[in-house]
Formats: C-alpha cells, structure tokens, sequence
C-alpha cells in the first residue's frame, strides 16, 4: 500500500526542494503539487516551505515536519506490511465468552486450531453471566437459549443433547421413575442462572413442566460443574448436556433416565457485525462450526 499522499508529495517537495521536479517524479503537474502542498499548509496552520522566484526552502516548521514525516513513512510502510499479513495469515488476539462448562466442548478441539491457526492467541472467559461484547470488549461470544435483539451477527452450531441423568447409587436408593409425573417424588437438582438467579428449566421432550416445577430442589447450584458433581455424588437427578456428561456416562457414574424425553439444542456463536472483518474471527467461526459437536 502507498504511503498517504500528502506526506508524499510534502516529501518529494522537501527532497528536491522544487515543485516542478517534484511534480515529475510523483507524475502530478505542478499547479496540483503546490495545491496539496497549500492544503496541507492551510490543515495544519504554518508555513511549510518559503517561495521565491528562484528557490524554494524549507521553514523551520518544514524542517521540523520532514523529520517526523519519514518517520511516520517508516510506521505506514509497517503497518500496512503487518496488515497484508494478517490478511493473508489470520493473526492477532481474539476475545470469546464462553458459559462455564464450554471448555469440555472446546478444550478437545483447541490442539487442532492451534496447528492451523499457529499465530491466532485465544482469551477464554468461561462464565456462565451474559456478557456485553461490544462494551468489555469481546470478539465473539457462544451462547444457548434464545437470542437476543442485539443487532448482532450470528451462527448456529451442531446441536447436542439435554437429557436427565442420575448415579446408579442414587437410583437403587430411589428407584427410578416410571414418567415424568414421578419426578416430582424424586430429589432433584437444579441449576440456577447467576445472571438472573432463575432456576434452569427441564424442556422435556413431552413438554411436561409441572411435575419439575411442583417439586422442591434438593440441590440448587449456580455452577453447571457442580451440578454434575452432585449427580455423580448420588444427590438426585439432574437435567443437563450431553457435552457435560459424557465422561460420566461413559464410566458408569451416570445413566440417562427417561430417555424418551432427550431433546436437541445448541448453541449459537455470536458476534458484533463490525468485526467479521478480521480474518482471525472468521477463521474460528469456520473452525467451530465444523468441529465443535460434530460428533
């Protein structure tokens, strides 16, 4: 990319120290050299060069600005160097929120996107509180449930799924409930959103809420992670992703109960739509939407 015009032909004018020759190199004609010299006089509110008939000079403020003009030549010439670089090869930082339990569906993946992406740094912020991308700053947020009216820019990814689980201990002590009628008898736990302290509800695949509703909590936790560890402990039965559960389930610490009311969700990555320029942004939201819940 050119260095800006006007230090330019302010240059060119100082190195040849006339506006003809000035005017030849830079392939202007003279009226149009002296007229972007006259504007950037008038911009900045000194005399640049003094004119005469037989020379032209600089001014001491002239002299000052030659000085500082090749140097800020030297930082355009950097910059614009950095930019077609990052445009070329995603780089930089990128800030994501996250909720809480996110680095169980991320961490597996992030090995992969550093060796394609190996000059993008990452700043993860799990919390399960909303956010304001645009005031603290963040880059993109991954986020379920339904959108905002924001105004802001955004992708579903794979679904995964929401079921009921419960330790083997908990159900030979309790057995195991024949409906979703038979939850309101069972120990349950909730969580509990800590942006606005509502209890997260069981979207049963039957759509049946009074039963969950009607019973008092055993356990309310304003952490995901801790709601799987008192599911594990034998505390009661808990409604949460399979992301989150997996390890369990697959150990025999959990079992899923009633199957038949699983259902789907997912999250949505989001982001301010003045920022899908940077190619480091686009370069994770491709890599997540291919790979986050792919499974």
């Amino acid at each position: 990319m050119e260095d800006p015009p006007s230090l330019v032909t302010f240059v060119t004018v100082a190195e040849t120290l006339s506006f003809a020759a000035a005017a030849r190199r830079l392939g202007l004609s003279p009226s149009a050299t002296g007229k972007a010299i006259a504007t950037l006089e008038a911009q900045l509110g000194v005399r640049l060069f003094t004119r005469t008939t037989r020379r032209v000079s600089l001014t001491p403020e002239g002299e000052l600005l030659l000085g500082r003009a090749r140097r800020l030549q030297d930082d355009w010439r950097e910059t614009t160097a950095l930019l077609s670089a990052s445009a070329s090869e995603p780089q930089g930082l990128l800030r994501i929120s996250l909720p809480a339990a996110g680095y169980r569906f991320l961490a597996p993946h992030l090995a992969a996107f550093a060796q394609t992406h190996p000059k993008i740094r990452l700043d993860l912020d799990f919390d399960d509180r909303i956010r304001d991308l645009v005031t603290e700053g963040f880059d993109l947020a991954i986020r379920s449930g339904a959108l905002p009216d924001s105004g802001l820019m955004s992708r579903r990814l794979p679904p995964f799924r929401l079921s009921v689980y419960a330790a083997p201990s908990y159900l030979a002590e309790c057995g195991e409930p024949a409906d979703h009628a038979a939850l309101s008898g069972h120990r349950l736990i909730r969580f509990r959103h800590p942006d606005t302290d509502v209890l997260q509800a069981w979207q049963l695949a039957s759509g049946a809420q009074a039963a969950i509703e009607e019973a008092t909590p055993h356990v309310i936790c304003s952490n995901i992670e801790a709601v799987r560890a008192a599911a594990v402990a034998g505390l009661g039965l808990a409604w949460a992703p399979d992301f989150l559960m997996r390890d369990a389930l697959e150990t025999g610490q959990l079992q899923i109960v009633l199957p038949q009311e699983t259902i789907e969700a997912a999250f949505w990555m989001l982001w301010p739509s003045g920022r899908y320029g940077s190619t480091r942004l686009r370069a994770f939201i491709d890599f997540a939407a291919s790979h986050l819940f792919a499974a």
